[in-house]
């Protein structure tokens, strides 16, 4: 469990379901022990591991108690993430910021301001290059995948700093004894915090604050908020769009005076610039393994968010409704105010140019034809029709799979197949040393499975169908026992039945009925009781059972015969003891 990182995993918790490895787009996923943990150098903090995992062990940092600490000394403003406006539910922002203030926090502004200035700083960028592709770095995630996984469109991103982390500059070039805490949908910030120190201090998700607030006693929806409870140092405009997709696009084209077109350096002709937006890190991937083939004699910029519809589908995020829902909410509730015109400047002064190098891109291990059909040996797949690629173990296909075998990523365990062929090899062998007749039978009364001894009981016509159909699989039981019935009533019931003896015309069987899988699977163990050796073994069974019984009789005889002894002897004494008293008299 490593807690240090933005995403870890409670091992108690995990239950071998890979559901994780299958989800994560980048399978940052290692399995170790049957435990599934997060490898922090291959992941991208998508949060969607967190989102799958059914038993809630992929667990997000928890930074509430750094924060409670910090606010015991520290005056701390709150940089509020513009997805606020669909994670509130059209609550009162004013009872909102009340309850910041509530829980000690010196004041609330909105990143929208940050996301504002990222756009400006974009779009004067953008219009120096030449014609080509070029990404936004709004989203950390994104970026993390990009520098990781795809470093050869570096050069494409802008080089500037994500709003929140332009927002923070801001904040600490107006209040320099401050620091800024970060609440917002998403999980990378928390990564990020950690890239930019002395920017940025703190990240909670809305989550995060919910518990806070609701540790303090502290309900937004009953505070009464004063004057003092609105944004500072001035309210935001368009930047609250960009948690939708296509948000930030919409504050670039009108974040200057100039067109959409600009006029080329070197040329008197207006070169469009094509601007495009795509959420979800699936549509990423695909991009950026298609990147080649987007025509490079054009301008165009997109847009990019790891997280399906923008950041109101965050991991972070404590509403649950649909992305229109959503959508809606904050479309509805963006307005332009009027702000100060020194604050702007200010804003519009700061400096949030940056390099995202320092992020160290993933070395892909590659492995030889012949290492793979080697690891794929190791799961019993020894030809390509033994490669199902079901997906089971949460890879693509097997050998994916095998490639993450070969890494260290995964284990044999998680190939289905492998195991069920392992289970059915060891229930084979066990069928096969058992000395009685064994046969499992399904809710449907076909044979699952049956050994040679079942057969052989049965005579010779239903070994013939034994040596053609080996564990009489699917067979009519019906049409093989007359005592099927018994079985039935054990399916129906899931009461078993133990060590009855059952005569079929001149056999006679001694047998024991088990549920395995209660009103669905049963298994029965039939003996011939005409056997020599085992008319023997019942015998001697029977007569360890007799003796055992007697002994207990004899147990309870002895013990009621004592305690019978101990009433008379008492009753005796008493009356003995009273005629002692009456000669005395």
């Amino acid at each position: 469990m490593n807690k240090s990182s933005a995403i870890y995993t409670e091992k108690n918790n995990c239950q071998d379901c890979y559901k994780c490895v299958k989800y994560c787009p980048v399978k940052a996923i290692k399995l170790e022990d049957s435990s599934a943990s997060v490898i922090p150098e291959l992941c991208i903090y998508c949060g969607k591991c967190t989102q799958v995992c059914p038993a809630n062990a992929k667990k997000i940092r928890d930074d509430i108690p750094k924060v409670v600490q910090a606010l015991q000394n520290e005056k701390i403003i709150v940089s509020l993430a513009p997805s606020y406006l669909s994670d509130y539910n059209n609550e009162d922002i004013n009872k909102i910021i009340a309850a910041y203030r509530e829980a000690g926090f010196y004041g609330v502004s909105e990143t929208a301001l940050g996301a504002e200035k990222v756009a400006v700083d974009t779009k004067r960028w953008l219009e120096k290059q030449d014609n080509g592709v070029y990404l936004s770095s709004c989203c950390p995630s994104a970026i993390l995948l990009i520098k990781k996984y795809y470093p050869q469109y570096s050069s494409a991103i802008a080089p500037v700093y994500s709003p929140m982390v332009a927002h923070a500059k801001f904040l600490k070039t107006i209040y320099p004894d401050c620091k800024v805490l970060f609440v917002g949908p998403c999980i990378a910030k928390k990564e990020e915090v950690d890239q930019f120190p002395g920017l940025i201090d703190y990240v909670l998700t809305f989550k995060d604050m919910n518990t806070l607030f609701q540790s303090m006693g502290i309900f937004p929806e009953f505070m009464t908020p004063t004057e003092e409870d609105e944004f500072i140092p001035m309210r935001a405009n368009k930047g609250n769009l960009y948690p939708i997709d296509g948000g930030m696009l919409t504050c670039m084209i009108d974040s200057i005076t100039s067109d959409v077109d600009r006029i080329n350096h070197n040329s008197t002709k207006k070169v469009p610039i094509r601007y495009m937006t795509f959420s979800g890190v699936q549509n990423l991937i695909d991009i950026f393994n298609d990147f080649e083939s987007i025509d490079p004699t054009c301008k165009t910029f997109i847009e990019i968010m790891t997280c399906d519809a923008g950041c109101i589908r965050g991991p972070g995020s404590t509403n649950s409704r649909s992305s229109a829902s959503k959508r809606l909410n904050v479309l509805e509730n963006v307005k332009v105010n009027e702000r100060d015109k020194e604050t702007e400047n200010i804003l519009d002064s700061i400096d949030i140019s940056t390099s995202y190098d320092f992020i160290p891109k993933v070395e892909k291990e590659e492995y030889s034809l012949q290492q793979v059909y080697e690891a794929l040996s190791w799961v019993n797949k020894k030809s390509e029709a033994d490669e199902l690629n079901c997906s089971g173990c949460g890879y693509d296909n097997c050998r994916e799979f095998a490639k993450a075998l070969l890494s260290g990523k995964a284990e044999t365990d998680m190939c289905v197949s492998y195991m069920r062929r392992m289970a059915q090899d060891k229930t084979n062998i066990l069928l096969k040393k058992m000395p009685s007749g064994i046969v499992i039978v399904n809710d449907k009364m076909k044979v699952v499975d049956a050994n040679q001894n079942f057969a052989e009981l049965l005579g010779e016509e239903v070994m013939q169908i034994y040596e053609t159909n080996p564990g009489l699989r699917n067979a009519d039981f019906t049409k093989l026992v007359s005592f099927h019935k018994l079985f039935s009533q054990v399916l129906e019931t899931g009461v078993d039945l133990v060590e009855q003896d059952i005569r079929d015309g001149e056999s006679y069987y001694n047998v024991s009925i088990i549920s395995i899988q209660n009103h669905s699977l049963v298994c029965g163990l039939i003996q011939n009781l005409h056997s020599p050796q085992v008319r023997e073994d019942l015998v001697l069974n029977r007569t360890k059972e007799v003796i055992m019984e007697n002994m207990k009789v004899v147990q309870q005889i002895a013990f009621l015969l004592g305690e019978n002894a101990s009433f008379t002897e008492s009753m005796l004494n008493s009356i003995l003891e009273s005629h002692s008293e009456k000669e005395l008299k």
